[in-house]
């Protein structure tokens, strides 16, 4: 049962001729409820919109592990490592953190051996694999 504050991803979808071209999910609250839709805004500076409750997922909030922090990756670690540019795709690289580097004032930086060749990566965009 939805009801006002609950917090819910709204689903959309962009479709054209060849069908559904892109899905769009957005994290909103619940301002009011009706018997088949309802009102909802992405924070307190967004519009409210309308939209389905069949569109919504409710979140149980109470569930979520708010205490959780990042797995920070250590050296001799399987990484998966994606970066982006402005303008290009991101960047994804895989390989076992060989260095870590903190220079002060500078950006943290890591070294993977991905296959044969040492690659040069931040370390904030690690996640350990295994």
């Amino acid at each position: 049962m939805l009801k006002n504050g609950d917090l819910i991803v709204a689903v959309g979808k962009t479709t054209a001729k060849e069908g559904v071209l892109e899905k769009h999910f957005v994290l909103a609250k619940i301002v009011a409820v009706g018997k088949n839709d309802l009102f909802a805004r992405e924070d307190s500076r967004s519009k409210v919109f309308k939209i389905p409750k069949s569109r919504c997922v409710k979140l149980k909030e109470e569930l979520l592990p708010l205490e959780e922090s990042v797995t920070l990756a250590c050296l001799g670690d399987l990484v998966l490592s994606i970066v982006e540019r402005f303008g290009s795709k991101p960047e994804q690289k895989v390989g076992v953190l060989m260095e870590i580097s903190d220079v002060p004032g500078k950006l943290k930086m890591s070294k993977i051996l991905s296959g044969d060749s040492m690659e040069v990566v931040p370390y904030d965009s690690l996640i350990v694999l295994e």
